[in-house]
């Protein structure tokens, strides 16, 4: 299998393009989601065998878990893990990513559903309040997470679990990134927040926007660097794990 290099406003489209498919692996599920103003998303429902996180680009959601409604602005994150009880809508225009990690056969309930079946997948409507208790759940503000600083670039774990470990990376100029690599264990993948990102992918060094998403699949050699003059953010998503946010805390 190749890279996947999808540039802004690439992906699958559904819905009209409210929704776009980024990342349709068995181990991930990435969705971009445009809200164009406020309204509901999901009821309240758990995940028997995978967690659902969200991190907000533009606007504003509001995301529940288990019986507490947190509102969310541009760079916050949640997750609730199996079978934690969560539901999420937007208190204004929003733009958001929403990975499921595994898929669960999320992906294909999403086609299913544009084709105007009724899909279905790994999803068990729950009233708030029940299920498990969200002792493992997540919830940071805009900059939260774990921080580690080197001389060219700031990690931000804002996730690290068996399924999904997120970083949120700020590079400066002339941060090196690692040598070209793959994996055999997991689908290594990135998202461009802000300014632009070198990516090693299929080959060829490329320079991506904002709004653009690398993957690489297993066994697919890749890397990141900044070669530009300005700083840029991005988030790096490890599914699963592998125990690359204990590696990285290591590193630094």
């Amino acid at each position: 299998m190749d890279a996947v290099v999808l540039r802004p406003g690439e992906g699958e489209s559904l819905f009209d393009g409210r929704i776009v498919l980024k990342a349709t692996f068995e181990q991930l599920c990435i969705t971009e989601s445009h809200f164009p103003d406020a309204r509901d998303g999901a009821d309240p429902h758990f995940h028997r065998r995978h967690a659902d996180s969200f991190y907000v680009l533009d606007g504003g959601m509001a995301v529940l878990v288990h019986d507490e409604e947190k509102l969310l602005e541009p760079g916050a994150f949640t997750c609730a893990p199996p079978e934690v009880v969560h539901g999420f809508r937007t208190t204004s225009r929003s733009v958001f990513l929403n990975f499921h990690t595994p898929d669960g056969g999320f992906a294909e309930n999403l086609r299913a559903r544009d084709r105007g079946e009724e899909g279905g997948f790994d999803s068990v409507e729950a009233a708030a309040g029940t299920g498990k208790e969200p002792s493992e759940a997540v919830y940071l503000r805009p900059g939260e997470g774990e921080r580690l600083e080197t001389d060219t670039r700031v990690a931000t774990i804002k996730l690290g679990r068996e399924e999904l470990a997120l970083i949120e990376f700020e590079v400066a100029p002339g941060f090196d990134g690692p040598d070209p690599h793959s994996h055999d264990d997991h689908i290594d993948s990135f998202y461009v927040l802000d300014g632009e990102v070198d990516f090693f992918a299929g080959g060829e060094w490329m320079r991506l926007p904002a709004r653009s998403y690398v993957a690489a699949p297993l066994g697919v050699t890749h890397a990141f660097a900044n070669h530009g003059d300005q700083p840029a953010r991005l988030l790096n998503i490890h599914a699963p794990s592998v125990g690359f946010h204990e590696r990285l805390r290591e590193m630094s």
